[in-house]
C-alpha cells in the first residue's frame, strides 16, 4: 500500500509542504474512493469478485470426496488438498491467506450447496471498505486568505560535509 501511495504522489514528492498538499487533494481521493463503492455489483469489491469468480472456474476441474462432517478431501492436478470449510482452511493455504474461498474450497462450498461470496473474508465488503473512508478532510480557505504569520520562516537543515574522502559520481556505460 505504500509502494503505491509513494508512486501516486511521485510528482508532488519533491516540492514544498503546502504545495506538495495542494497536489495531492486527499480530500478529493477519499470522496473518490467512497463514491467507487456505489459502483460495486455486490457485496465485495469488483477485484475480489472477479479472483472468486476465476476460482470457481477453476473448481470445475476439481474431484471430491466428503467426509461424512465438514472436512473434504480435494484432487485437483494430480495433488490432493484438504479442506475444512468451517474453519475455512486449505491445505494449499491460499484461503487462509487471501480470504478468498481457493478452487479447493469453492468446490467443497459448492458441494454442500454454499454460496462461496458468503466465505469471503469480511474485510472485502462493503462495510468495512466505506469504514476506511469515513472520516473526512475539512476544506480550507487558499493560502492567499491566510494570516500572516508572525513567526520566523521555517529553513532546510544546513548541510554540513561529512569527514571522509567525498564519493565520486558512477559513470555508467552506454552497453
Amino acid at each position: 500500500m505504500a509502494e503505491s501511495f509513494n508512486s501516486w504522489i511521485l510528482s508532488a514528492r519533491y516540492k514544498t509542504i503546502i504545495t506538495m498538499l495542494e497536489e495531492i487533494r486527499m480530500m478529493k481521493r477519499i470522496g473518490q474512493l467512497r463514491e467507487f463503492s456505489n459502483t460495486w455489483v455486490t457485496n465485495i469489491s469488483p477485484l475480489t469478485f472477479k479472483i472468486l469468480q476465476q476460482n470457481i472456474n477453476k473448481s470445475m476441474q476439481c474431484n471430491i470426496s466428503w467426509n461424512g462432517e465438514r472436512g473434504f478431501e480435494v484432487v485437483d492436478k494430480g495433488f490432493t488438498h484438504c479442506v475444512d470449510i468451517v474453519r475455512r482452511t486449505c491445505s494449499c493455504r491460499a484461503w487462509q491467506l487471501k480470504g478468498i474461498p481457493c478452487p479447493h474450497g469453492v468446490v467443497s462450498l459448492h458441494y454442500k450447496q454454499y454460496e462461496p461470496i458468503h466465505y469471503v473474508a469480511s474485510y472485502y465488503n462493503n462495510e468495512t471498505y466505506l469504514r476506511t473512508y469515513e472520516y473526512v478532510i475539512q476544506p480550507m480557505n487558499n493560502m492567499n486568505m491566510w494570516p500572516p504569520s508572525v513567526n520566523p520562516t521555517v529553513q532546510p537543515p544546513t548541510v554540513k560535509q561529512l569527514p571522509g574522502r567525498p564519493s565520486k559520481a558512477r559513470i555508467e556505460n552506454d552497453k
